[in-house]
């Protein structure tokens, strides 16, 4: 990939080249868009059907994060406003 990577509002990208990293390690669409910021950790972006997996998809978002740590990856969550889950990736 080259360029900058467009993210969404539940990622705080501190260093592109990890972000990168941890997209090699991400399992499917759902992953890539957790780490991309468009899917929310907490599951509420989920719409329709989807949204009666929700217990499948947090636990999909717990793997990732566990897996990238394991990695060796600076990955962790912190509260935003309202006490929404960002991401904080490098």
């Amino acid at each position: 990939m080259s360029g900058s990577l467009k993210t969404g509002p539940y990622v705080m990208v501190l260093n592109e080249g990890v972000l990168r990293e941890a997209l090699e390690y991400a399992r499917g669409s759902y992953q890539v868009d957790i780490l991309l910021g468009w899917e929310a950790l907490s599951g509420a972006t989920l719409r329709g059907r989807a949204k009666e997996y929700t217990g499948n998809y947090r636990r999909s978002a717990e793997s990732l994060i566990r897996r990238l740590q394991e990695k060796g990856l600076p990955i962790r969550e912190i509260r935003g406003k309202y006490g929404k889950r960002i991401l904080v990736i490098g």
